[in-house]
Order: C-alpha cells, then structure tokens, then sequence
C-alpha cells in the first residue's frame, strides 16, 4: 500500500488505487450504490444470471467456481444453485481483497444453499494470485472461473490483458472463464449510474481518502474534496476522480508523502470501461483466452461472455 500510494500520488497525473476503497465502510456504501435506481449494473447483470447461469452451468459442465473480485457475492447465487442442483457438494472459491466481504458472502450463500462448500481467499490481483491457484488447482475440474460486475473494466488497455493472462494460466483445457462487461450505451445513462441523486457514489469516492488517512497515519481533509465523475467516449471509459476544492496539503506520514494540490487539482480513483462485442472478443484474444458464447441483455446494458483458454 506504501509503494502503490506513494507512487501513485507523487506521480502525475496523480492516482489512487480503487482496490483500497473497499474498507468495511467502502464495501457498505458499494453494497448501497448496487441497490439505487441509477445504478443498473448489478440489476443487469444479475437478471442475465438468474436467466442463464443453469445453462452456462450445464453447457460447461463445470464441477466449482472460482470468482475473482467476489466482494459481497451478490451475484453469485443463481451460479451456486445450478452447481448445487447438480452436485452433491460443490465448492466455491471467492478471491477478494476484503476479509469482511468474503465472510458475509459466504454466510449468506451457506445459508441458501447448505450443501455449497466455501473456501475464501483473500488477496488482490496484483500478488495473489499464485494462491488462488493453489487453491484452484486442488478442485476437481472442470471449473469456472468467474469475473464479475464489470470489474474487468477497472484495468486499462494494458492491464486487463496481462490479468486475462494471468488467469488463462490457471486454467486447464476443461475450464471455462466467466466474465461480466458493462456496454457502451447512452452517456445520459451512464452518467446518472455514477452520479446518483442520492450522492452514494460521491461518499463512496471520498472514503478511500478516509481510508489512506487512517492506514497511512495522515491528515487529510475529505471535506476539501468534491467527487467527479464523467464518461469519455473516446477512451469508452467512466473516469471517476477527487477534486481539490482549495489549494491544500495533502500528508501521509507512513508513506512519506507530502504533495501540494492546486485548487480544481484532480486525482484519479477508478476507470470503468465499456464494452462492445468487438473490442471484448480483442481483449479475450490479448489475453490468451477465445470467446465460446455472447450472451447480451434484451435491453444492451450488459453482456456475458463465455471463454476458455486459447
């Protein structure tokens, strides 16, 4: 976290790593932004799920599920009934990087389907995954491996391919790669998703600040900070950034980070790329993986995608 933060913010144009928002309060506040009336990610995608994750589960005829960024697991449910209405005791591997998320996702799983097996890892994807495939590897296969809630769209041109890869190396010709992708659709929506009129999002954004001060013992005023967030068609991407709203002195002693913003000085907290069919079949071809099914939502807000490895 020192070397990541130091870097980032010392860097221009300055950054903060978004896998540092889900604190037991980051992951509270995202659990709210998934239930508002703007933010139609979650609904999209766990509807595709609750309509197809039997057939996925049967075409692929998968053992396990393995799922990478599971958070709370909100869409994890019609993925662990198809396996459980097959399988006398079917495992299910969450990797997060919150603790507290994978316990609460695997309490509520366990208790709607007892016969489901958890076994959570917990880690990010910049050093972990090496023990998440040690896991993985003691399941019986075939195994799905799962990408969800869009999360792909948080690495840029560079990075998802390189974790496409990373993952692609985990899998055996029997497995098979799930992933979720938000679509490029109407900038009015996407803008509403991640400006909510409720300013959930903006919290959300301002926490991560909360967060550094308090792990990396700094003086931080979250109050001098306004939340932005805007979609830039040409990149496809959602940017979502903290602007100083007065020039200020931002100290992290843990770090040695001691930078001065500027008034209307921005730090960049999340990208979120959108998808379309073309440019998610390049990405999986980049990441050593081939796409096997295409599954969009009636509406075009959101697709799956079936992959295996190339």
């Amino acid at each position: 976290m020192v070397r990541e933060v130091s870097v980032g913010l010392s860097t221009p144009p300055r950054s903060i790593p978004p896998k540092y928002f889900y604190d037991a309060a980051g992951s509270r506040l995202f659990d709210a932004i998934c239930e508002l009336p703007e933010y139609y990610l979650t609904r999209s995608e766990r509807g595709l799920l609750e309509q197809y994750a039997d057939r996925i589960i049967g075409r692929t005829g998968v053992r396990s599920l393995v799922e990478l960024g599971s958070g709370m697991a909100r869409k994890t449910g019609p993925l662990a009934r198809a396996l459980c209405d097959r399988f006398p005791a079917p495992v299910y591997v969450p990797f997060d990087i919150a603790p507290e998320a994978i316990d609460a996702s695997a309490r509520s799983l366990l208790a709607a389907h007892p016969t489901l097996r958890v076994c959570g890892v917990v880690g990010d994807f910049a050093r972990d995954l090496g023990r998440l495939g040690a896991h993985a590897a003691t399941l019986d296969g075939p195994r799905l491996f799962a990408f969800l809630g869009s999360t792909i769209g948080n690495f840029d041109d560079r990075a998802a391919p390189a974790l496409l890869r990373s993952i692609a190396q985990m899998m055996t010709e029997g497995d098979r790669f799930l992933l979720g992708m938000d679509l490029v659709k109407d900038v009015r929506v996407l803008h509403a998703a991640y400006n909510d009129a409720q300013g959930v999002t903006a919290a959300f954004n301002k926490n991560v600040l909360r967060v550094l001060a308090r792990e990396l013992d700094g003086d931080i005023d979250d109050r001098s900070f306004e939340h932005l967030a805007f979609y830039d068609e040409a990149l496809q991407r959602i940017e979502m950034h903290l602007v100083s709203m007065r020039a200020q002195t931002m100290t992290l002693r843990a770090a040695d980070v001691r930078i001065e913003l500027a008034t209307g000085e921005r730090i960049m907290t999340e990208i979120s790329r959108k998808f379309t069919r073309s440019t998610a079949d390049e990405m999986l071809s980049r990441g050593d993986m081939r796409m096997v099914e295409w599954i969009p939502g009636d509406s075009g807000m959101f697709a799956l995608c079936v992959a295996r490895r190339a």
